[in-house]
């Protein structure tokens, strides 16, 4: 799960900022099954209303900060690298948390059933347009420091 934020500070949008130094920064959570979270409901109840591309929804009352680990639990590395999905542009901080995130196996299929295409639209052959193994392969650490927020 990526939590990605945008410095307002120093760039006018995301779209600047993508590329930039101190530009992007990516909160990063593993996921495991286990039991529903409860903070994480809000949004799969409405992944329904927003299954196609160019849907959008207010999830009143979010706070992103139910996502992340007990604060007893929020070990973390950082490093610097890039985005996971064209442009693949560095500059972006990773925070990458230890611990992972428990959601239930239906929590899961909600976000399965998301959709990388308009309603409607015409799909190319073969593809079947469902948002999902949407990760880039693990890249080389080149010349990366990771550091660790514990021992």
């Amino acid at each position: 799960l990526h939590l990605m934020h945008w410095n307002s500070t120093l760039y006018s949008s995301i779209d600047e900022a993508v590329g930039k130094k101190h530009g992007i920064a990516i909160i990063a959570l593993f996921v495991q099954i286990g039991k529903e979270h409860v903070g994480l409901k809000a949004v799969t109840e409405i992944l329904q209303d927003i299954q196609y591309k160019g849907k959008s929804k207010t999830i009143p009352c979010f706070n992103p900060n139910s996502l992340l680990p007990d604060p007893l639990l929020r070990d973390y590395w950082v490093y610097e690298g890039s985005l996971t999905i064209p442009p693949c542009s560095e500059g972006v901080t990773w925070i990458l948390f230890r611990y992972p995130l428990t959601v239930s196996q239906v929590q899961i299929e909600e976000f399965r059933r998301l959709r990388t295409h308009v309603k409607g639209a015409e799909l190319l052959e073969g593809y079947d347009g469902i948002l999902g193994d949407n990760f880039r392969p693990t890249q080389p650490l080149s010349d990366r420091v990771i550091r660790a927020a514990f021992q």
